[in-house]
Parts: structure tokens; sequence; C-alpha cells
């Protein structure tokens, strides 16, 4: 039996969320319809640190491309076949691939008679919770070529994203990389010559060439350990951040008040709440699907409240105003005019335009700026290196 934790609101739309055991998702998921609770999330319990290690392991393996290729294949396929053929031809496909093994589980878990969304959710490391949840809407609506074909372009826009970022980020890396080459080698070829001579015409070394001196012997002494404890480090961040959720709302909340990312959770918001509204979800229920499927906890946050605002009967205009205090202006007033026309859909998707223009004029600008701060950061260290040399030989002097 599998414990599994959800999250959803009974009839009387009162929020409900708790755990439950069953053997299958789709068996916790029939228990809960039983039950009368509208499920919102529904998820296996925890996960062990050794299974989502393999789920890293494995997404990196796959390379970033590979779940939007998936997804652009499967929306092709499913134009002219069933899902269940769709999948078996991509799994043939896929002989000898590393995804193969990845592609049959899937495959045996619609052969058992599991919805596409349950066998994509044991894998939701790799296919995100934002591809599941909107594959679950495509299969409620009978959409699902098209959530598929929807989902294949938002990924592959963010990975561009991805890469645009990646690639500011290369020279101001080899800037520093060249930096502190140069300095481990002053360090431990320079210095000591200084060390030997003022040790011999017994004088003192100054304060920054013996705070670099002995710094770098302690790394050179203790690497291994450094190495290990480091290591140790990020091994516990990454469990800590998959465990406790208020370190994960936390980091989360930052996240926002970047703002190339604020923008992409936006343009993804945007995508995803004009999609369900097009495909006949109600507001409110769009809302609370996109709270519940957003990668970032704040932002499932604010949108929870934004829900039950809209519940209560408040506009959403004035609602997104209240809530979303950063959120510019052109957005309130695009989505403003399409409530009051009742085109709202097709302003959502102005909005999302309008996000990914800023996240590209922002992605324009960030070479220049990581240049800036990466030479910055070079010349520091050069500086303190030079220091470390020239005020030894300017005290050469005093010495004889």
């Amino acid at each position: 039996m599998t414990k599994f934790r959800y999250r959803g609101y009974d009839a009387d739309s009162v929020a409900q969320a708790g755990t439950l055991e069953a053997e299958t998702y789709a068996e916790a998921y029939a228990v809960l319809q039983y039950q009368g609770v509208k499920v919102v999330s529904l998820a296996p319990e925890r996960v062990s640190l050794v299974k989502l290690f393999l789920e890293w392991r494995m997404r990196l393996e796959l390379g970033e491309r590979w779940v939007s290729v998936f997804f652009r294949e499967l929306s092709v396929m499913l134009g002219v076949m069933t899902l269940h053929e769709s999948l078996l031809t991509l799994t043939r496909a896929a002989e000898g691939h590393i995804s193969e093994k990845l592609l049959q589980e899937i495959v045996e878990v619609v052969e058992s008679g599991e919805p596409f969304s349950a066998a994509l959710r044991r894998h939701e490391i790799i296919f995100g919770s934002d591809a599941i949840q909107s594959v679950e809407v495509g299969e409620a609506s009978g959409r699902l070529q098209e959530v598929t074909a929807r989902l294949a372009v938002q990924l592959e826009r963010n990975y561009a994203t991805g890469r645009k970022v990646r690639g500011a980020m290369y020279y101001p890396l080899v800037v520093l990389v060249a930096a502190v080459v140069a300095a481990v080698v002053m360090i431990n070829v320079t210095l000591p010559v200084f060390e030997s001579f003022f040790a011999e015409q017994g004088g003192d070394l100054p304060l920054i060439t013996l705070i670099l001196l002995h710094g770098g012997r302690f790394l050179s002494a203790h690497w291994f350990l450094i190495s290990a404890l480091i290591l140790a480090i990020i091994i516990l961040t990454a469990a800590v951040y998959h465990r406790v959720e208020a370190v994960r709302f936390f980091c989360d909340r930052l996240k926002l008040r970047v703002r190339v990312l604020r923008e992409i959770e936006l343009r993804n918001l945007f995508s995803r709440l004009g999609f369900l509204l097009e495909s006949g979800v109600t507001l409110d229920d769009a809302l609370r699907l996109s709270a519940a499927s957003s990668g970032n906890l704040q932002m499932g946050k604010l949108l929870a409240k934004i829900q039950a605002s809209i519940e209560a009967g408040e506009r959403f205009g004035a609602t997104l105003k209240r809530v979303l205090k950063d959120l510019s202006p052109l957005y309130l007033g695009l989505i403003v005019t399409g409530e009051s026309s009742g085109n709202i859909v097709e302003m959502l998707r102005q909005c999302e335009a309008m996000a990914d223009f800023e996240i590209e004029e922002t992605l324009r600008a960030l070479p220049a700026k990581a240049e800036v701060y990466g030479t910055l950061a070079a010349g520091a260290i050069v500086g303190a290196l030079v220091f470390s040399i020239v005020l030894p030989i300017l005290n050469m002097t005093n010495l004889f």
C-alpha cells in the first residue's frame, strides 16, 4: 500500500487535506471521489532520497529537451492513432535509449487501466507537476492532443530561456576561473619565495600576503575534507528543500523577486489560465488548478487567495491588483478590459505575449550585466594578488 497526500474541496467548498492509503493512484482518486472530495492535488506522501536521486539522475541523462520532444511527438501521433498506440510507437522508437525503460513503465501503467496522467505522476520530477496537471485537464476535456502540443511549445520556450541565461553566464565564469587559476599558481609558487626571503632576513610579511599564503596551504592540505563537506552540504540542502515545505516556500518567495523568474512564472500562468478557460473550465476552477500545478509554492498560495476571492464574488481584475501587488499595470489593464468585454481568453494571450517580450528584453541585457559583475569579481581577486606581491617588494627596502 502507498500513502498518498491530497488536497481538495468538499461539496460545500470547504478545503480538505490529509492522507490515505491505496494500491494505486487511480484507487486513491476513486476513494476521494466517493467521499465527495473534489481533488486539487494528489501525490505519494514522501519519496525516498534514493528514488529522488535516481529520478534526478535520469532527468539529467535524458537532457532538458527530452520532455518537450516527448510531448511534441506524442501530440503528432495522437492526431492519427490512439494514446496506447502512440505510447507503444514511442517506446519502440526508443529501443536502446535511456528513455526506453521509462516509456515501458508508462505503457504498463496505461495498459493496467490507470489514466495517462497517473503514469506521468509516478515520475513527477522528470515531467513536472505543471505538465501532469495539464495532461489531467486534457484527459478530462478530451483535448489531449491539443494539450500535449501546447505543453511542447511551453517547454521548448522555457528551455530556450534557460539556454540564454546559461549563455550569459559563460563569459563571467571563464573570467572567474582564470582569476582563480592565477591565484592558485601565485599562492603556491610566488608567495613561498617571499616567505623564504623574509624569513632569512628576519622580516615579517604583510598581513594580506600571510592570509593568502596560509589560506592556500590550508586548502591544499585539507582539500579532500573540504570537498566532502561541500558535497554533504549540497545533499543536505537538497533533502531539506524537498522535505521541509517552509524552506521551499522561502526559496520560492525569493525567486519571485527576481524579475526574469517572476516574468517566466507569469507567462506560464497566463498560458495555463487561457488554455483552461478556453477548454470550458470556470475561472475559479482554472485558478484552483493553476494553484495546485504551480511549481512555485508562493505563487500557488497567491493564486489560492485569488481563487477564494473570485468564489466570494470579487472581480478578477480587482483581486489581481490587491493580491499581486507587483503586477504590471499593463497586465492589469488588459485583464480588466477582457473581463469587461467578455474576451478574457484573448487578453490572457496578449498578457502571455507581453510577458514573453519582457523576458526577452531582460535576457538581452543580462550578458552585459553578467560581464560587469564577473569582471568586478575577477578584478577583486587579481587586486588582492597584486597587493600580496607588491607590498612585500616595497617592504624589502626596510630589510637592508
